[in-house]
Parts: structure tokens; sequence; C-alpha cells
């Protein structure tokens, strides 16, 4: 069979490395950019956040027709027995978002959409305060996660004297999808007419890397193997406060009844070991999926 994988970011890595055929995978870059070393780099020092991925065919694609599995590049037409959209967004506005904070002293701080973007939002405003300025948030708390969730959020952003406010000045852009490709509704094996559609172009799905990453990994193992299953997402993340780190796992916003917090200076180091661990796996998530 001949699979085509569109994206090379962390849903279309993943499904990349666990199908049992080599497939295509077209980008319109040969490199794989971690977002959370990059938040970082942004803010404090400079971090290794890329990584060359060779085996990348670069080319954009500009038709496609999901229903036929079949995409028009530049340089090329593919047909396809298995089609994967995984191109991820457009994230450069996010990106000279953040440039522009370090310039700010006072910094009052909300998501366009706190669902797709807002637990970016709540780890900037902990970044923010550790470079001394003076934080201001707005949101829920990132309470579609659960009520213990934003209960232990928002005492921690109390504790470091991040204030909540009614109002922000600052909008955190939301997530866009690139072009010409849109967010997609997909079913409970992540397809939209005949294609598979996974990471950030799914509609109504936080814009999460290690969520993007599961999807990844759950085509690739429904194409090897048709009794995969229906897809269960799950929200796993860890917030750095500065001096600890805020281990979540739920998946309320699916129905679920898991969700999980755990505190500790273990789980901040936990996640700088994520940082380089997926530059040196070029964004294989591997034992992760468990952790």
């Amino acid at each position: 069979m001949k699979t085509i994988i569109v994206g090379s970011g962390y849903a279309g890595l993943n499904a990349y490395y666990n199908l049992n055929e080599e497939p295509i995978i077209i980008s319109q870059h040969n490199k794989f950019v971690f977002y959370t070393s990059l938040t970082r780099s942004l803010l404090f020092k400079p971090l290794m956040d890329t990584v060359n991925i060779p085996f990348v065919t670069v080319d954009k694609v500009i038709e496609f027709d999901l229903k036929g599995k079949w995409i028009k590049t530049q340089n090329h037409e593919y047909n396809a027995d298995n089609l994967i959209i995984a191109t991820g967004c457009n994230r450069e506005e996010q990106i000279q978002f953040i440039k522009k904070l370090r310039g700010l002293d006072r910094i009052s701080i909300e998501a366009e959409n706190e669902f797709y973007d807002g637990y970016l939002v709540v780890q900037l405003a902990f970044y923010l305060k550790k470079l001394g300025k003076q934080v201001y948030y707005h949101g829920s708390y990132l309470s579609f996660l659960g009520d213990r969730v934003a209960q232990v959020l928002a005492n921690k952003m109390n504790e470091k004297h991040i204030q909540y406010t009614e109002k922000a000045d600052l909008v955190f852009p939301a997530c866009k999808p690139l072009s010409p490709f849109q967010f997609f509704k997909v079913n409970e094996y992540l397809q939209y007419q005949n294609s598979f559609i996974i990471g950030d172009l799914i509609e109504n799905m936080p814009k999460l890397g290690e969520l993007a990453m599961r999807t990844g990994i759950y085509v690739g193992k429904f194409i090897n193997d048709h009794r995969a299953g229906k897809f269960s997402p799950i929200f796993v993340t860890i917030i750095d406060t500065g001096s600890e780190g805020i281990h979540i796992r739920s998946d309320r916003p699916w129905g679920g009844n898991k969700e999980v917090v755990k505190i500790s200076k273990l789980r901040q180091y936990m996640k700088r070991f994520i940082e380089r661990y997926y530059i040196i796996r070029r964004g294989n998530m591997g034992f992760l999926y468990h952790v």
C-alpha cells in the first residue's frame, strides 16, 4: 500500500515512525521544530529547538482531494491508498507575539481561544513572572480540564503573584491552519471523507504537541491493523512554574473521568529532559507515550 503523509511536525512524524511500511512524507521544510523549547528560547537563553529531518520530501501542496486521496504539489502529483494530512498550524503570529513580550514590563494576557492555546498562555504567565515582569492573567485556569486542574493553577499563579484581571490588554493569537488546508471535523477514527486528519488540523482539539503526537501514533497503528479501535484523546502537559512542574493528565474535555495533577521539582526537570529528548529523537514520541 502507498501511504502519503503531508506534514513533518508532531503528528506527521509520529505517524511515519509507527507505520510498518515506509511512507512518503512531504513538507514545506525538512526540519522539526519543538515549540516547547522554542518558547523558552524566545524568552530566555537560546536552546536547541530545531532538528533536520533527512527523509522528508520538501514540497508544497497546492491542491488536494481528500475523498479521492490525491494531492498536487508544486512539483508532482500523488495518488495514495492512505492519505494523512498533518500540516499543523502556522505559529508565526504566535512567535512574533512572544518576542514582543520581552520588551514589556507590565503584561496583561489572555488567549484568543482558550481551548486551543490556553495552556500556552498559562505557561507564558509563569515564564514572564520569572523574568521579573508584572503579569496579569485572564482566563479560566484551564477549567475545561477539570476543577482540580483549575484550582491548582489558580493557587500557584496566586503564589507567584500573577494577578487575575477581568480584561486583558494583550490577546495571544489562536493557532491558524496552514494553507491550503483548514480545520476538519473528523470521526472517531480521525478520518474526514476518505483521508486521515491528525494533529492541529483537527477541529475542536487543543493545539498541543503531545496530543498531536498521539494522533499520529494512532493513525500509524490503525493503518497497520484496522482493529486499533477508536481514538481516545487525553490532554497531557507539564507547566513550569519557575520552581516546580505541574504535571496534568485529563480526558475531561471528551467526557472521561481522568483528572490527575502532580506537582514536584522532579516534574520541572522532566520538562527539561523532554525538551532534549524530542530533538535527539527527531520528534519520535517513543516511551513518553506512556508517561
